[in-house]
């Protein structure tokens, strides 16, 4: 495509190879189009503007067994052992930046944040990748239907604001907290990477007998790449 001095734009060209993503910064009401609440009993997704500079969404619940699901409405394509040549989707990354509040009450058999196959994805269910709760210690899980494979992400503080990062792209997925790689799973490893169409999931249990574990979520971005 000429400009109007007749040279090529570049720019143009290279734009029209991206792939759709998602860059959310909660800087409105939650939009229903982008996002599906799923809330059991009083659990509730709020967004948040009090803690400045942050906006956010916060997953809560207010009584025993409660719990707030927050996903994307579209997936995307999360498939590390397929991407190659003849592809032309060769990457995923999905980041966000979250802290946790009462982290003690909330389930750890069921938390779970990161991508996952299917709409009502937990820490249990199969074809998943991303952020767990361990004897409430963050740490990683890639499934792949056949078996699981979990690694721990060093000790960060739950309860301030952290950066973490899924990056997917050929036969491995890394995790990162804080820019930092705390753990790599590999196919050459037989470490359990998920092929699938996946959706970006947030998803909060408060405990039996417990209650007021909060997930805040910031600023969230989703996006594939066409080079590796």
């Amino acid at each position: 495509m000429l400009d109007e001095k007749g040279y090529f734009d570049k720019l143009i060209t290279l734009n029209q190879k991206e792939l759709p993503s998602l860059t959310e910064t909660w800087q409105d009401a939650i939009d229903a189009a982008i996002w599906s609440q799923v809330l059991v009993a009083t659990g509730t997704v709020t967004r948040d503007i009090s803690e400045q500079p942050y906006q956010k969404v916060v997953l809560a619940g207010t009584a025993n067994a409660d719990t707030a699901r927050l996903l994307t409405t579209v997936s995307w394509q999360l498939a590390p052992d397929t991407w190659g040549l003849n592809t032309f989707q060769k990457s995923l990354v999905m980041e966000w930046e979250c802290k946790f509040d009462t982290v003690a009450s909330i389930e750890n058999t069921g938390f779970f944040m990161g991508l996952g196959a299917a709409v009502g994805a937990t820490r249990a269910a199969t074809n998943i990748a991303g952020f767990i709760l361990t004897a409430d210690a963050l740490n990683v899980i890639t499934d792949d239907a056949v078996g699981e494979t979990v690694s721990a992400v060093g000790a960060p503080v739950l309860t301030n604001w952290m950066k973490l990062k899924i990056l997917a792209y050929g036969a491995c997925i890394e995790f990162y907290v804080n820019e930092v790689m705390q753990a790599r799973h590999t196919t050459a490893a037989g470490e359990d990477l998920p092929d699938v169409n996946a959706y970006g999931i947030f998803y909060v249990p408060q405990e039996a007998g417990a209650n007021g574990g909060e997930l805040h979520v910031a600023t969230t971005n989703i996006r594939p790449g066409v080079i590796a």
